[in-house]
C-alpha cells in the first residue's frame, strides 16, 4: 500500500512539474483556445440546420381526397409551404382533389418545410373510334388498346361479315372504365350452287329456293341442241359457292313464251357483255325476265 501511494504521488508530481513548465503551459493554452474557438464557430458562426433541438416539428396531416386549395390552406396554417407537383388521372378520386402527398401523412416536418401535393385530374376519357367494316378481332383489339372493355354481340341480319354498329356510336367521348358493345355480322351462309343443266326452266326456281338461292337473268338460245325449255348453261357454274340469297342466271333452249320481248342469244351472234353460250358461261346475275 505504501508503495502504491508513493507511485501515485510521483506521477502527480511529474504532471504538475510539466504543467508549470513552458511547454506544458503552451499546450494547455492551445487546448483551451481550440475548444473555445470550436464552440463559438459551431454555436454562433455556423449553427447546424439539422439540429433537431433548434426546430419545432409538426405532424403532417392527411390531405388525400380533399380539394387542393383547401389542402394548401391547411398546410399554410400549420407553417408549411405547399407545392403542387402535377396531375394524373385516377378512376376514383375526383378532379382537383389531392391524390398523393410527400411527406406522407403522420410524418413530421419543421415549420417552413415544403409539402408536395399531387392533384387528380379525374377519370380518363376516350372517344369511341370508327369500327364499322372491321373484322371482329381487329375491332376488339383496337378498343382494348384504348382502354375500353368490349362486349361482342353476334348478328345474322347483314350479308357481309364484320362490325355493323357500336354502342355508344363512333365519335362519342366516354369516361373510363367503359364497355363498348360491338355488333358483329356473321355474314350470309355460303351455299353450293346446284347443277341446273338439263332441267326444265319451270323447275329451276324451286330447285334454287331449296338451295337458298334465287333465279337471276333468264336468256334463250333458239338453236340449242337441247329440248325446248331445257337449261343449256348457268352462271355461276355448278358446285360453285355463293352466299345464301344470291342469284344464279341461266340460258334456256328454244324461244321464250313472249317472243316479242324475248332476250335471245345465238352462237352466230357476237357474244354479249352479259352472256355467253359456252359451257359454264359468265352471265350478269341481275334478274331480267
Amino acid at each position: 500500500m505504501s508503495f502504491e501511494r508513493r507511485r501515485t504521488a510521483s506521477t502527480g508530481n511529474r504532471l504538475a512539474t510539466f504543467v508549470r513548465s513552458r511547454a506544458g503551459r503552451g499546450l494547455v493554452v492551445t487546448l483551451v483556445t481550440f475548444f473555445a474557438g470550436y464552440t463559438v464557430a459551431a454555436r454562433v458562426l455556423f449553427p447546424s440546420a439539422d439540429d433537431p433541438t433548434d426546430a419545432n416539428f409538426t405532424e403532417v396531416p392527411d390531405l388525400s381526397g380533399i380539394v387542393v386549395e383547401e389542402a394548401a390552406a391547411r398546410l399554410t396554417d400549420l407553417g408549411f409551404v405547399p407545392s403542387l407537383r402535377g396531375a394524373i388521372h385516377h378512376p376514383e378520386i375526383d378532379a382537383g382533389h389531392v391524390l398523393a402527398q410527400s411527406p406522407l401523412a403522420g410524418q413530421v416536418a419543421r415549420e417552413g418545410d415544403t409539402i408536395y401535393l399531387m392533384r387528380s385530374s379525374g377519370r380518363e376519357t376516350r372517344v369511341v373510334p370508327e369500327l364499322v367494316g372491321l373484322a371482329s378481332d381487329e375491332a376488339a383489339t383496337l378498343l382494348r388498346r384504348l382502354g375500353f372493355d368490349v362486349d361482342v354481340v353476334r348478328s345474322s341480319t347483314a350479308a357481309r361479315a364484320g362490325v355493323i354498329e357500336t354502342s355508344p356510336e363512333a365519335g362519342i367521348r366516354v369516361t373510363l372504365p367503359a364497355t363498348i358493345q360491338v355488333v358483329v355480322a356473321q355474314g350470309a351462309e355460303i351455299v353450293p350452287v346446284p347443277d341446273l343443266r338439263g332441267r326444265h326452266v319451270d323447275d329451276v326456281e324451286g330447285v334454287l329456293e331449296g338451295a337458298q338461292l334465287r333465279l337471276g337473268a333468264v336468256r334463250y338460245q333458239v338453236d340449242a341442241p337441247e329440248g325446248p325449255g331445257r337449261v343449256v348453261s348457268q352462271s355461276p357454274a355448278p358446285s360453285s359457292s355463293l352466299r345464301s340469297d344470291g342469284f344464279v342466271s341461266i340460258v334456256v333452249a328454244g324461244t321464250p313464251p313472249d317472243s316479242v320481248n324475248a332476250d335471245l342469244t345465238d352462237e352466230t351472234d357476237p357474244p354479249r357483255r352479259d352472256s355467253t353460250v359456252s359451257e359454264g358461261p359468265s352471265i350478269d346475275p341481275s334478274p331480267s325476265r
